[in-house]
């Protein structure tokens, strides 16, 4: 925003750290864009909030020009996304004799091009400048712009919707509510509203439209937590008498795949599922690649595995599916699935599933032509892709839809959208990332698919966390990162109507448009007649 005459030596002896240009000017953005990442799941320092996006708007108001305004937010996405996926790297260290090399650019070059939607939401908004004169209206396109990038951040060039910054609310069961109507995109939303409008202090001089805007806004995030309260208290939860077992072995991810390590770690698994309590257990839960071989239907393996079950009980699981029991390539690609299979007593395959969204750079390398490095976690050349979400129905159990590590990000494809699952079972080997932040914001991540769905989920890794979560976000149990453990559990119930967010999408999108209507309203220098 322009500043002229008297105002401008107003704004020079008040706000003259905002004039800052050159390194300091980039450090300070990256600082900022930190202070939102303190926000997320593991820390959920909230307060930071404000002088990161509060700090990031001033900035971007008094920018010089558009390409100042886009790498103030390039370089405010930069310290965010390397502070907040820092543990990318980790992956890289378990063979460090191929990956470890790698180890810069994942901690740089990842974040390099995730800020470049960050830089596009500033470049808008400085765009917009000229064209709205309130600084309460730009505030309010500022968090559309956010949320609108966020989206593109979940689809463009196969999505990576990590770490989106409703996600901060995982702190909070009750605000957590709002998923249900209007998704984790309408948490964003108000998430950098609320955190923004207290810059138009400085901005507007105490203008009646700027203590307007913040008292609605404080109004609006009440209303969203006694939403909450009141649907949580509502709906205690309820089990159905279906008991779960989850196994969490704890098997070293730079063991699991050695051949004597990997008959180790499978023998584990079953030992810790021959526990006490057995006998009543009707669904067991192992993590991703708990079988560390091909599964094949009525092989020596499934039959074994099958032995161990109780009557009438299954054993849903992470393996390998493929053609045969020796890898077979086809263009640089293992004709391998990343797979889940439920397996029946007598050692039958009679459900599968093969995860369809795979991780860029762990499970296959994009354009493979070009790029001469190998997937981290294949392990054998790309795995293939499986067709798309799916059901699956085991009479007399509830039917599931199951999530591979990866999947549980995607707010899009928790289910297949056809035929509704009774549950999400998420299962992941986030031994990867050993202990760091990464583990603990991909349990909230998922987490929230709960809530959105309106379906328990639950969730078995191989090193934590494995846990039970009910059709509201509540964690009923949970298993802590790099402890080895069994949890039974009664399988919760699921809400008995689709969510608003299921049945009705249209409804979250006019959810948001009619806010910002309201908003852009409110922020108009005719509604600051109101006060």
């Amino acid at each position: 925003m322009p500043v002229s005459g008297k105002q401008k030596y107003i704004f020079l002896d008040s706000h003259f750290w905002l004039l800052i240009s050159g390194w300091r000017r980039r450090g300070l953005a990256a600082l900022l864009g930190i202070c939102a990442a303190a926000a997320l799941p593991p820390f959920y320092i909230l307060p930071l909030l404000i002088p990161a996006f509060a700090g990031l708007f001033l900035l971007v108001q008094h920018a010089a020009n558009r390409r100042q305004a886009f790498f103030d937010g390039w370089w405010w996405g930069l310290g965010h996304f390397t502070v907040g996926l820092y543990w990318i790297c980790i992956s890289l260290w378990v063979e460090p004799e191929k990956f470890a090399w790698l180890t810069p650019f994942a901690l740089f070059g990842v974040p390099s091009v995730l800020a470049i939607y960050i830089g596009l939401v500033t470049l808008a908004l400085k765009s917009c400048g000229s064209r709205v004169a309130s600084c309460g209206q730009r505030a309010v396109l500022f968090a559309l712009f956010w949320v609108s990038a966020e989206y593109l951040r979940a689809h463009l060039f196969t999505g990576f919707p990590w770490n989106l910054i409703g996600y901060v609310w995982t702190v909070s069961a009750a605000t957590l509510q709002l998923a249900s109507v209007a998704g984790i995109y309408g948490l964003g939303w108000i998430t950098v509203l609320a955190a923004t409008m207290p810059a138009l202090f400085l901005l507007e001089n105490g203008k009646a439209s700027a203590k307007l805007l913040n008292i609605c806004t404080a109004l609006l995030l009440l209303s969203v937590e006694l939403f909450g309260v009141v649907r949580l208290e509502s709906h205690p939860t309820h089990y159905t008498d279906v008991k779960v077992r989850i196994i969490q072995a704890n098997i070293p991810q730079s063991l699991k795949w050695e051949p004597q390590a990997a008959l180790k770690g499978l023998r584990e698994h079953i030992r810790l599922t021959q526990s006490t309590g057995l006998d009543s257990v009707k669904l067991v839960l192992w993590p991703e690649t708990a079988v560390p071989y091909y599964v094949m239907s009525d092989s020596h393996l499934t039959q074994d595995l099958g032995g161990i079950l109780p009557q009438d009980a299954l054993l849903i699981t992470g393996g390998l599916r493929g053609h045969s029991y020796s890898f077979s390539y086809n263009d640089g690609r293992v004709e391998a699935w990343n797979s889940v299979f439920a397996i029946d007593k007598n050692g039958k395959v009679i459900a599968e599933y093969d995860k369809h969204h795979l991780v860029p750079f762990g499970e296959y390398i994009p354009l493979r032509n070009i790029l001469p490095v190998e997937a981290v976690a294949a392990n054998m050349g790309d795995f293939s892709r499986g067709v798309g979400p799916r059901t699956l129905a085991i009479n007399p159990y509830p039917s599931f839809s199951p999530l591979v590590c990866y999947e549980a990000i995607f707010p899009d494809e928790a289910t297949d959208g056809t035929e509704r699952a009774r549950w999400l079972f998420s299962l992941t080997d986030d031994a990867w990332f050993g202990v760091s932040s990464g583990p603990y914001q991909d349990f909230q991540m998922a987490r929230v698919r709960a809530v959105e769905q309106g379906l328990p989920l639950l969730r078995a890794a191989n090193t934590g966390i494995s846990g039970v979560i009910d059709a509201y976000g509540r964690i009923e149990a949970y298993l802590p990162l790099e402890k080895q453990g069994v949890l039974d559990l009664y399988l919760p119930e699921w809400e008995a109507q689709r969510t608003i967010y299921i049945r009705f999408p249209l409804a979250s999108i006019l959810f948001l448009v009619g806010i910002n209507i309201g908003f852009l309203y409110i922020s108009s220098n005719k509604a600051g007649a109101i006060l």
